[in-house]
């Protein structure tokens, strides 16, 4: 088995399909929170262990070896003490040398994170600010707020997540403004669309998209205004056992324990360590009870393993159904996955979850409630091929997928190239919500979906081969069919003014022989099929286009439709 560190995102979706159905069923349902912590930032900022090591190495560089009561040697001793070396080991470090050149270094680090918030309280004489190693060593809104950080995979998975609709509150630990940037990026209302909450007030505003819960504190704000925000940059120990009783977080305090209540968690690179954290959820449980069996799983850690935390939070919440199914329950709740593979394949399943709904809910009189289904692996199995090509650069490949699906969808809507990557969701509303979308017949996302279905039937039967296009070149179109020889370049249009700007945009023209239009809802002419070609096969003439509403409307079975589709489209 796959541990987090090595699984794929192919790998990942083998899960959400297989023991983790529950939970890949739940997000796309719009039931989970997801709980955040630094893992998800840790390529862009620095982790607790860049934390640490910022703060040995400014104590360490600042000590005066003539004088014996040097303040930054007294505090640095007492951060060694904070690691709990064993006698040897602490023998092994030199303060005379740089951090990096300690034998013991790794392990150094590895304990201080255990122990950051009590590392984050040491005073240094001299100082009179509580805050001075989080504030002036650290370095908060520079080290976590820089103006040229961009945002990793992580975060624009998370925006495409909130775009979708299927997360509205994402409560986090993260100082850092990534996700806010990865939002704005994708979307016209830049800071406005994420509703970002520090102080009460925030509270008080409905969101366009979601609520980012930054319970201990905001980088961004701190470095803007450090007069309100600072004090609210929570990372002392004394801080977080004052955190439940700081009457500044009241309000965020009762808006976390009531999401802990009422939303089932998944805990993406948050630790759980913090006593504040710990305890929100022991008041959750006081108010609403998450029994045993779940299903889905009321808490989930995207984990390589459960740690002590981890287990006490399951202790917490699940009382005495913990103590007699520990081994069901923590199975049940550990994903092994990290952040970057984890929200990938996220994405991918809701997106796929989607198109099986939309394609579930065509007009077809005469398909039945399985061949229906049927249509649902076609997309799956594009889902698929789609994910193995996330390996090795994750970020790459969320980037290329956006920019494919932001020119797709451009053009499946309105004929027109996308101008820039502006994020078109396929439904702002999850995925059981679906069905009653007053749009629903007019959208002509139906008849997509059920378009990429036939697609991908053909391609698993062996018809064709399904490969992407150049999201740069407009005219390569939203996909490409690939039979031996013969390649196809493949457009949607959700209706006849699409239809027609394509045209009008150069895109495609009557005589091109290497193109197909698939129309949602208009009416398509038939052609007339060369008689000198073979059947089903080439004996193209111009442009083809093909009416999927009529082709459903006519379709007795999956099968039956995909033969339909390949006459139609002369493939």
């Amino acid at each position: 088995m796959p541990t987090a560190f090595t699984i794929t995102v192919r790998e990942t979706l083998d899960l959400l399909d297989g023991p983790f159905a529950g939970l890949a069923e739940g997000v796309a349902q719009g039931q989970y929170a997801f709980w955040l912590g630094s893992g998800i930032s840790r390529d862009r900022v620095d982790d607790l262990k860049g934390v640490v090591e910022r703060v040995l190495t400014h104590l360490r560089d600042r000590i005066d070896p003539g004088n014996g009561a040097c303040a930054y040697r007294a505090a640095l001793e007492e951060a060694l003490d904070l690691a709990h070396l064993s006698p040897a080991d602490r023998a092994q470090v030199d303060v005379a040398r740089p951090i990096d050149e300690w034998p013991v270094r790794a392990t150094v680090l590895v304990n201080l994170t255990r122990e950051y918030s009590r590392l984050l309280d040491i005073r240094v004489a001299g100082h009179a600010e509580a805050d001075y190693l989080l504030w002036d060593v650290v370095n908060v809104p520079v080290t976590f707020a820089p103006a040229h950080a961009i945002p990793d995979c992580e975060h624009f998975c998370l925006a495409i997540l909130l775009l979708e609709g299927v997360v509205a509150d994402i409560p986090t630990a993260n100082w850092d403004g990534l996700i806010e940037a990865a939002v704005d990026q994708l979307t016209d209302a830049a800071g406005t669309s994420l509703r970002v909450c520090v102080i009460p007030d925030d509270f008080r505003e409905p969101p366009l998209l979601g609520r980012l819960l930054k319970f201990h504190g905001c980088a961004v704000r701190a470095g803007a205004d450090a007069g309100t925000y600072r004090p609210l940059l929570i990372a002392r120990y004394s801080q977080i056992i004052g955190w439940p009783h700081n009457n500044d977080y009241d309000l965020m305090r009762l808006q976390l324990v009531n999401l802990a209540a009422t939303k089932r968690t998944l805990m993406i690179g948050l630790s759980a360590q913090d006593v504040n954290i710990q305890s929100m959820f022991g008041e959750a449980r006081a108010l609403m009870t998450w029994t045993w069996p779940c299903d889905p799983p009321a808490h989930i850690f995207a984990e390589n393993a459960l740690g002590q935390d981890q287990r006490t939070i399951l202790r917490v919440v699940y009382r005495a159904d913990y103590d007699v199914n520990v081994a069901a329950i923590e199975s049940s709740a550990l994903f092994q996955a990290y952040a970057k593979p984890a929200l990938i394949g996220l994405v991918l399943h809701v997106l796929g979850k989607k198109l099986c709904v939309f394609a579930r809910n065509v007009e077809a009189p005469h398909l039945s409630a399985p061949e229906r289904a049927a249509l649902g692996q076609g997309i799956i199995g594009l889902r698929n091929k789609v994910s193995v090509r996330a390996e090795p650069e994750r970020l790459t490949f969320i980037m290329a997928l956006l920019r494919a699906w932001t020119q797709a969808m451009s053009l499946f809507q309105t004929g027109n190239p996308a101008g820039s990557v502006r994020y078109k969701a396929l439904s702002g509303a999850p995925a059981h919500r679906i069905p009653a979308d007053p749009n629903l017949a007019t959208s002509g996302v139906r008849e997509l979906a059920a378009a990429l279905a036939v697609m991908g039937l053909g391609d698993h039967a062996g018809n064709w081969n399904v490969e992407g296009t150049d999201p740069v070149d407009p005219r390569t179109g939203a996909l490409r069919l690939v039979s031996g020889p013969s390649t196809t370049r493949v457009f949607f249009a959700a209706n006849d003014r699409a239809g027609v700007q394509l045209e009008i945009n150069s895109l495609v023209a009557p005589g091109d022989t290497d193109a197909l239009v698939i129309h949602s809802t208009s009416p398509v002419p038939k052609m007339a099929r060369s008689p000198l070609a073979a059947p089903g096969r080439t004996g193209h003439t111009g442009l083809r286009n093909v009416g999927m509403a009529e082709l459903l409307r006519e379709a007795t079975s999956s099968a039956n439709l995909l033969e339909r589709f390949r006459e139609e489209a002369v493939l």
